[in-house]
């Protein structure tokens, strides 16, 4: 039922009430309406269904708004934002070669990292009278693990005699896993805030839904003559972006930026304007720091450590992926999401940017750090 006060759902006791008044209604008061009867196993059945056809109706009425809708249904709702839901994109990089000059590397030759992570050449790449080459490659499928270190690229999957070595001198970039509910809802509750613009936050807004964007800081230095305390030079903006690709970015504060505002940072990439002019746009990434938890848990009988064990790392992972760019790692914000799980009874949590040297002190991150976390930095106990 809908009131003043919303969506008040149908308890299954007041759907079973109001059922058996409608049997004694037609059929005379004094109708067996008890649990065996056939009146009352009907009347039983039906407030069920009713109860669940209400669950339905709730689930409507909640697609139509932000903070309670899923899936396609938030889909759908972004449309009215014009913002889609960003999609799982491959991961990208240069791989250069040493090897026998003349040799062509072929299109689709696939190159490994030591954890296996597969990418494949987009193009032939002979190699010269020097024996040295480069090509384009794409990793092998979707995802923001496809997103490697540079130096990381080093193994070939069918080993030919004619490639001496092979590596990336940059990192890959551009790799993203489907956006999630979660992130998606907070971009559209943030554009519902601030539209895309060449203001303060629309420039925030534009940034974040630049496809692979994470995470956005901005220092700006509105002093007409001196240094801020980052060391950024007077009348300037400094952006630090975590994801997506430099030329993403690159045209994203070319697209929103405001004209004659001048932009800082160590990145500078070449993007051309409508009127074909080529701008420079600078802009930094974030320092990611890895973060190392060891979790000692003692738990009940109830605890599936078969699956309790990812559920306590997806526990500690959530925190934090939580967190904004220079926000501190508390160890007591693990504990609310790890105490959550049904058989933990109590857990000891240690933490460190250091895997040999982990503590209970909180970790100060610097104003552009960001913390970074996966399964493999989670160490879970049972004691």
């Amino acid at each position: 039922m809908i009131d003043e006060n919303g969506y008040s759902p149908l308890e299954y006791d007041d759907a079973l009430d109001t059922i058996q008044g409608f049997i004694r209604k037609e059929n005379g008061e004094d109708t067996n309406v008890s649990p065996r009867s056939f009146w009352g196993t009907l009347a039983r059945v039906m407030a069920q269904i009713a109860v669940n056809i209400d669950q339905n109706g709730e689930n409507v009425h909640d697609s139509g708004y932000i903070q309670q809708a899923t899936g396609v249904n938030l889909d759908r709702i972004g449309g009215n934002y014009s913002l889609m839901r960003k999609q799982a994109e491959a991961a990208s990089t240069a791989l250069t070669f040493t090897g026998t000059a003349g040799y062509v590397v072929p299109t689709g030759t696939v190159f490994m990292d030591d954890n296996g992570n597969e990418f494949y050449s987009v193009d032939d790449c002979q190699l010269d009278a020097n024996g040295m080459g480069s090509t384009i490659v794409v990793s092998s499928e979707l995802g923001a693990q496809y997103n490697v270190d540079a130096g990381t690229i080093v193994n070939q999957q069918s080993p030919v005699e004619e490639i001496d070595t092979v590596t990336n001198t940059d990192a890959a970039t551009g790799g993203q896993d489907m956006e999630t509910d979660l992130d998606y809802r907070n971009r559209l509750l943030l554009a519902s805030n601030s539209n895309e613009s060449g203001t303060i936050n629309g420039i925030y807004t534009a940034l974040m839904n630049t496809q692979g964007v994470t995470a956005v800081k901005s220092v700006y230095n509105s002093s007409a003559t001196a240094n801020d305390s980052y060391g950024n030079p007077p009348k300037t903006v400094h952006y630090y972006v975590q994801g997506g690709t430099d030329n993403d970015i690159a045209n994203t504060l070319l697209t929103s930026g405001g004209g004659g505002i001048a932009l800082v940072g160590s990145k500078s990439v070449n993007v051309i304007d409508d009127s074909g002019t080529t701008q420079v746009i600078y802009f930094d990434r974030p320092t990611e720091t890895p973060i190392y938890v060891k979790v000692s848990a003692t738990v009940t009988d109830s605890f599936d450590q078969s699956e309790g064990t990812d559920d306590i790392k997806a526990a500690v992972e959530g925190y934090i992926e939580s967190l904004q760019m220079g926000e501190t790692v508390v160890t007591n914000q693990f504990f609310s999401n790890i105490y959550a799980i049904d058989g933990v009874n109590y857990a000891d949590i240690t933490i460190g940017t250091d895997k040999s040297k982990l503590s209970t002190d909180n970790i100060n991150l610097t104003a552009f750090e960001i913390p970074t976390i996966d399964d493999n930095n989670v160490e879970v106990d049972y004691v």
